[in-house]
């Protein structure tokens, strides 16, 4: 299909027309940066929605030509914009200032809109085309036939011919409750919110695939599959779909589309209960099992970098919930669970929304940043993480933590952000009236010490040995106080 592979092709010009515009901001003035910049965000947005179309498209194969009007409404419009845009930009004979200029004035007068707001346009038009493609509660068909009608406005300002009807118009469904949007698959919500901390990490390398690249057929996509995560790297050079098969419930696969060295779309695939994952630096490492005849080993698949600790966290987070939970997975690597270069100061039993749970404070060695972390407390998904919070500087504040009154087993947060992994689990059912956050501990001691690791510089300076418990893990006393004292 013609408006398929337009997609990309329109996406590598949004790339061209960026890495122009980049040059340009670099060799103007002051004055005509925020400009410049305002437009270059915008473009790469574009080509970034351009690329998650592509992306999904084998996955919602069946839905696809329900969007294809739509495509030959928007694609057509986006390619005369940016074409005449390098007209100008393009132009060695003219210097930058009068490229940029003739350029604003000229098209900017098109469509009675400036070219920031002409590409927003163009933004929340194939937003809404990503939501229909993938089925999304969010999709607002009312916005949609907004964004189409002044889209074919400019088509017609600018002499492009509208393209035929539809020959039978897709079905609206009905604008989404707040029951359906958070009804959604876990996966599906992960990174609706950005962490309120940002705890930078060293990033200088660009996220790889090393295949093998495959063909349509070996990709293993089921008709009826259902994307659950997306997440580009690389400016989405690079992107990674997990999604659910129709089978049976929770079985997931990795899908990752990359480019070559002539920028074509590349793809790969394989189920989670193939890949193992592990942590180096800023690096989330994918890998799967190389069925070499003379020497069979483990060889690296995909290989992530992240900006934030925080995103590197949820990512390898959100994997290894998806790995446990498919009944394809025989059994997951003990190394799988845990992050390198995070300690544990602290690890103890506790009822969270009815459920048996271990309650770990972990913090990343490097940037001392704290995180608690919620997983299974026993049966076949012991250690498969339920949610995890983030740590900020609210934390210094005395009204951070509080025990009711009366309370040996409880403790209240306040402000905490969790970023849950499980379909089962309810925060609602810990909120309390004020908002706070409760945690119950199945042994005071745990609550006790939980409590003084946030309040005192000297936790566990006044344990008592014969009042331990099985609940409380007994090798994390101990790097309690060490962690608190070399702080």
């Amino acid at each position: 299909m013609e408006e398929l592979s337009g997609c990309w092709r329109e996406a590598l010009r949004c790339d061209r027309v960026s890495l122009i515009l980049l040059r340009m901001r670099n060799d103007l003035t002051l004055q005509f940066h925020d400009h410049i910049a305002a437009l270059l965000r915008e473009i790469e947005s574009t080509s970034r929605l351009l690329r998650d179309l592509h992306d999904i498209f084998p996955i919602y194969k069946s839905r696809v030509p329900i969007i294809l009007y739509y495509l030959t409404v928007i694609l057509p419009c986006l390619c005369r914009t940016l074409r005449d845009m390098m007209i100008y930009i393009d132009n060695e004979q003219l210097p930058y200032t009068a490229q940029w200029v003739l350029m604003n004035e000229r098209l900017g007068a098109q469509g009675e809109m400036d070219l920031v707001h002409r590409f927003i346009m163009y933004i929340e038009f194939l937003v809404q085309l990503v939501r229909l493609l993938s089925r999304s509660v969010l999709y607002d068909p009312a916005r949609l036939e907004v964004l189409r009608t002044r889209v074919l406005r400019l088509r017609h300002l600018r002499g492009i011919p509208a393209p035929p009807a539809p020959v039978q118009p897709h079905l609206a469904p009905n604008r989404p409750t707040h029951q359906d949007i958070e009804r959604r698959h876990w996966a599906e919500k992960i990174f609706d919110h950005q962490p309120r901390s940002a705890t930078g990490l060293s990033h200088k390398r660009t996220s790889r695939c090393y295949g093998p690249p495959m063909i349509p057929e070996s990709l293993g996509i089921s008709p009826g599959s259902t994307v659950l995560l997306k997440q580009p790297f690389n400016k989405n050079r690079l992107s990674v779909v997990f999604f659910m098969q129709p089978e049976g419930r929770d079985i997931t696969r990795m899908y990752c589309r990359y480019v070559d060295a002539l920028n074509n779309p590349m793809t790969s695939c394989y189920g989670v209960q193939e890949l193992c994952i592990r942590r180096r630096g800023s690096c989330l490492q994918f890998r799967r099992w190389n069925n070499d005849f003379m020497h069979p080993h483990p060889t690296v698949w995909i290989a992530l970098f992240f900006r934030t600790w925080e995103r590197l966290v949820i990512f390898h987070a959100a994997f290894v919930a998806l790995k446990a939970r498919c009944p394809l997975t025989v059994n997951v690597n003990p190394d799988d669970y845990q992050i390198t270069d995070e300690r544990k100061l602290f690890g103890a039993q506790i009822i969270d929304d009815g459920f048996e749970h271990n309650l770990t404070v972990l913090q990343d060695r490097k940037s001392g940043a704290l995180r608690l972390l919620a997983s299974v407390w026993s049966g076949e998904l012991r250690r498969c993480p339920v949610w995890t919070a983030f740590i900020t500087d609210e934390s210094t504040s005395p009204d951070w933590i509080e025990r009711p009154r009366g309370s040996r087993h409880r403790i209240w947060i306040r402000d905490i952000q969790l970023f849950v992994f499980c379909q089962d689990y309810k925060k609602r059912h810990q909120i309390q009236k004020n908002g706070e956050f409760e945690i119950k501990f199945v042994n005071k001691r745990a609550a006790d010490i939980f409590e003084d690791l946030f309040r005192t510089s000297d936790a566990g300076s006044e344990i008592d040995e014969g009042e331990r418990d099985p609940s409380l893990e007994q090798s994390n006393v101990k790097a309690l106080t060490e962690g608190k004292s070399s702080s």
